[in-house]
């Protein structure tokens, strides 16, 4: 099972430079992108051992350089699953005094909290004692103070990751059909927006594994949009995703009958011909097996052509195509 504070180590640092201009947009003018972004993984490690294998937070340390010539450091810190815990904000301030101490560099921390536990969303550190005090406040992003539609507005592809991590707050709760309607309307948006093609499939991997469908077919009929809304099969191919995690008999026999067919015709007709037509039969088996999911959880041709961006009159033909494909007993009526 793919972990969440791996999910979002990995995010933060595949956008970083995202990262920094969507929660410090009134700084982020005086960094010098052409310095680049330098990550401080093993910095973090030697700082902070104790903080490895847990999976409820997930820490990145990086650094930017000023116009000025100066460096700056930043500590990401991102609660997963939101607990009990009185000591978190003493702990945000070890961060800080431990690098401080070690290198003496200028940081500033913050703490994205995904939860719903008020109770764990510090946001400062206060220590006293006969005269003597501590005062240590860092930057704070509490999730749920920022409803989805908010972030929708925001021209940022972070936002988008952030209201991928909204599902998040309904963990469990999530009525599958409404679930699948979420993850498809975020990755419509992705793709339509423009954005690079390396930070889409990297937001890609993220709405698709930041909460898991509870029911496998689910996950077929998004692996299979999502193919058909991107024009490819990448970043991971909607056979190899059924092959992989189902195993299923039907549509391991469906789908190997089609390779070999492609495999055939790819022989006779050349190399590049068959890569375009096992292309192109990627794409009707998706577009085939995504329509049959919608219809069979209720979904109406219409808001199928629109979740995938088809002519009405393409969606219209696929069903017409699965209905006389099918047995009269599996109800594909549109």
């Amino acid at each position: 099972m793919i972990q969440k504070d791996g999910l979002w180590k990995a995010i933060i640092e595949d956008l970083a430079d995202e990262v920094l201009r969507f929660f410090f947009p009134e700084y982020v003018g005086q960094i010098d992108w052409a310095r680049g972004i330098e990550f401080l993984d093993k910095e973090l490690q030697q700082l902070f051992p104790e903080a490895e294998g847990h999976d409820r937070h997930a820490d990145k340390l990086f650094k930017v350089w000023l116009k000025s010539g100066e460096e700056q450091w930043f500590l990401v810190h991102v609660e997963v699953q939101g607990y009990p815990d009185p000591d978190f904000a003493r702990r945000m301030y070890e961060y800080f005094y431990r690098i401080e101490a070690r290198y003496g560099r200028p940081v500033t921390a913050l703490a994205i909290y995904t939860d719903t536990d008020r109770r764990c969303h510090f946001k400062e550190y206060h220590y006293s004692f006969w005269g003597t005090e501590l005062h240590y406040q860092f930057n704070t992003f509490v999730l749920m103070d920022h409803p989805s539609e908010e972030l929708a507005e925001m021209d940022n592809i972070f936002a988008i990751v952030m209201e991928a991590a909204w599902q998040g707050l309904n963990d469990g709760k999530w009525d599958q059909k409404a679930l699948l309607n979420a993850k498809l309307n975020l990755a419509r948006k992705l793709y339509k927006k423009g954005y690079k093609k390396k930070k889409i499939q990297r937001v890609y991997s993220f709405i698709r594994f930041y909460i898991d469908f509870e029911e496998k077919e689910f996950s077929v009929i998004f692996e299979s949009s999502l193919s058909v809304i991107t024009k490819s099969r990448a970043p991971m191919g909607i056979i190899e995703y059924i092959q992989e995690e189902l195993k299923k008999e039907a549509w391991e026999s469906g789908l190997k009958e089609g390779r070999e067919k492609g495999l055939e015709e790819g022989r006779v007709k050349g190399r590049e011909e068959g890569r375009e037509e096992g292309r192109e039969e990627g794409r009707e088996e998706a577009l085939k097996i995504s329509i049959g999911g919608l219809l069979r959880n209720g979904f109406t041709v219409e808001q199928i052509a629109d979740f995938l961006s088809l002519p009405l009159e393409e969606a219209l033909q696929i069903v017409e195509a699965l209905q006389k494909e099918s047995a009269p007993d599996e109800g594909l009526d549109p």
